[in-house]
């Protein structure tokens, strides 16, 4: 198994005294149940219940009391009765709008018994009408593909993961950590990739896996939508949203379609439930609070880089010493930095978006702005040391504030630099091997 950087925050959840029960949220395929159960093994007793089975199902098939339903659950599973020292997980809870009801009694009736729910499709139903949903009662974390981090533990190199933790990195350390975030960069992150990857390099192999996880995601389409006009548009945008992917997008006509603004919203936001796809909205000010502008045009984020690759047919391009940031006019670079970013966001949605100014004759947009601290840092993904910072220079000559981050394929440091209307910042230089570990190169310069 591969370990995740969540497991960290399983364990102060279990041992919190005003725990509530936990939802582990993320897109199919990114390693919910295989966490769940792995963390379960942690405690003496560990009930689990998959709700696409029948006979776990139909536990909640009637509205016992929740003393009553917990009482039947041990039965059935002849555990032992014994709130303290248990683990109870609900798999696949979207099955079940009872089950979902009942987290909030689990909650106030039975506190001091553990309890995790989990669904591949359960962002699909959160939202439909009538189902009551238990919000203040709950817990939320969210579980992502892998970053670089964690496929560093995956490829068993303790040495080369403790060298990536170490602030700043060695240069000969950083040789190796960027030859591994090439592979990284080919295949993505979703686990049963990378776990089948490292058993066996064999890309032919591999892309049918690929290809069995995008029929996945298709094959979900009906238990998205709510008539077959949606069915239609979403799947419309499964097909052509890679393409798309890392661009600016409008919802009118998307994918060369006939579908209107409201279709493709409609589309687009169950897919985002789904977190199969991210729309980032722009913000056009440069202080907190982050507030989208929703009126702007949106940027489009897949789930996964490895994915994008496959569907983009580029995978091949990796096996070339041409420098990751030329590839497919370095969106694929900047859709790895959006990944690694997004990732850091354990216990809510990802907040990180990005920055235009859209005024006649003077637009700008700089890629990513990500809070730290109570302050909007602007980050630019740029392909050399020497590579135009316009934008960026633009974003802080309209701040007070002094920090911004250039992610490219030189070495960490930082640097000061001067404004074209005078003044000056500190540029934080970051390697994109170690993207990830943004926050701890913001504090070791600062």
């Amino acid at each position: 198994m591969i370990k995740r950087i969540l497991e960290s925050e399983l364990v102060k959840w279990k041992e919190s005294k005003t725990r509530k029960p936990l939802i582990i949220r993320g897109a199919r395929q990114v390693g919910k149940t295989t966490l769940i159960k792995a963390f379960g093994q942690s405690f003496p007793i560990f009930i689990y219940l998959n709700l696409d089975l029948k006979s776990d199902l139909e536990l909640f098939s009637s509205e016992l009391g929740i003393n009553e339903l917990y009482q039947l659950i041990c039965f059935r599973k002849s555990v032992t009765l014994d709130p303290q020292r248990s683990l109870l997980v609900i798999d696949e809870i979207q099955n079940s709008p009872l089950a979902i009801k009942m987290l909030r009694y689990f909650y106030e009736e039975i506190p001091q018994l553990a309890v995790i729910a989990a669904g591949s499709l359960l962002e699909a139903v959160i939202g439909k009408e009538h189902l009551s949903f238990p919000v203040g009662r709950v817990e939320n974390l969210w579980l992502h593909p892998l970053n670089f981090e964690e496929y560093l533990g995956a490829i068993n190199h303790p040495d080369l993961l403790a060298e990536y933790h170490c602030v700043p990195v060695k240069k000969s350390a950083l040789i190796e950590l960027k030859r591994h975030f090439n592979t990284y960069s080919m295949l993505g992150g979703m686990p049963e990739i990378v776990l089948r990857y490292l058993e066996n390099p064999d890309m032919v192999k591999i892309n049918r896996i690929f290809e069995s996880l995008i029929r996945s995601y298709w094959e979900d389409v009906d238990k998205y939508a709510g008539d077959k006009v949606l069915a239609e548009a979403i799947s419309h945008v499964l097909n052509t949203a890679f393409a798309e992917a890392g661009k600016r997008i409008t919802l009118e006509n998307f994918g060369n379609s006939n579908y209107r603004s409201q279709t493709m919203k409609e589309a687009f936001s169950k897919l985002e439930r789904a977190q199969l796809l991210r729309l980032m909205y722009p913000v056009t000010s440069t202080a907190m609070p982050q507030i989208p502008n929703y009126r702007r045009k949106p940027r489009l984020q897949m789930l996964d880089t490895g994915l994008l690759n496959y569907q983009l047919g580029i995978q091949e391009e990796f096996f070339f010493d041409n420098g990751l940031t030329t590839m497919y006019k370095g969106i694929i670079v900047q859709h790895l930095v959006g990944q690694e970013l997004d990732s850091l966001y354990l216990d809510s949605p990802p907040k990180v978006t990005f920055w235009i100014r859209e005024k006649h004759q003077s637009s700008a947009e700089v890629d990513f702005v990500f809070p730290y601290k109570g302050i909007m840092i602007p980050i630019e993904v740029k392909s050399g040391a020497t590579g135009s910072l316009r934008s960026l220079h633009q974003y802080m000559a309209s701040t007070n504030q002094k920090l911004a981050v250039r992610i490219y394929e030189g070495e960490p440091g930082q640097e000061t630099v001067a404004l074209p209307t005078g003044g000056s910042f500190h540029l934080l230089n970051l390697p994109l091997c170690l993207t990830g570990k943004v926050k701890e190169y913001l504090d070791f310069y600062h």
